[in-house]
């Protein structure tokens, strides 16, 4: 049974606090397909500001491994060499998930001028192809959601 949302629907389902929740839930009782989620799953990260309030990791683990790689919603081929990323956090937050392929996106996060951040630092990582999730274009990030787990993440400033 789909209960793929048009447009408007998964626009409010972004906006949802709850949208994390609702679709794994729905995934787990059969009624979400898992074309669906590779729809979704992209958006539903980058639309929560902190994903990781809503649904712990190992259960995004298991989202993003059911979804399989997705670029901007469509199921895509992972890169199949490492890739350096980016990310400006306080330090606290250097292990999130959320990374992006260019410097002056993270180096704006670090700065605290994105999204009116508090001032924090610049890390970088190479991450493996089997670490990278997703890839996000939507919000002109270039985000790349990343499974940090056992990644060397190195502090630039």
């Amino acid at each position: 049974m789909s209960i793929l949302p048009d447009q408007d629907q998964a626009d409010e389902a972004l906006r949802s606090r709850s949208a994390e929740r609702t679709y794994e839930q729905l995934l787990v009782a059969d009624r979400l397909t898992t074309a669906e989620l590779d729809y979704l799953i992209g958006g539903i990260w980058s639309g929560a500001e902190f994903p990781d309030r809503h649904l712990d990791r190992d259960t995004w683990r298991w989202l993003f491994k059911v979804a399989g790689f997705t670029i901007d919603g469509t199921s895509a081929e992972r890169p199949a060499e490492p890739i350096v990323l980016w990310r400006g956090s306080v330090p606290e937050r250097r292990t999130d998930w959320s990374w992006s392929t260019n410097r002056s996106i993270a180096e704006g996060y670090a700065n605290g001028t994105a999204a009116r951040r508090p001032t924090g630092r610049l890390y970088t990582v190479l991450a493996p192809p089997e670490s990278l999730l997703c890839a996000n274009n939507c919000r002109g990030e270039d985000e790349i959601v990343v499974d940090t787990r056992g990644l060397q993440i190195e502090v630039l400033r």
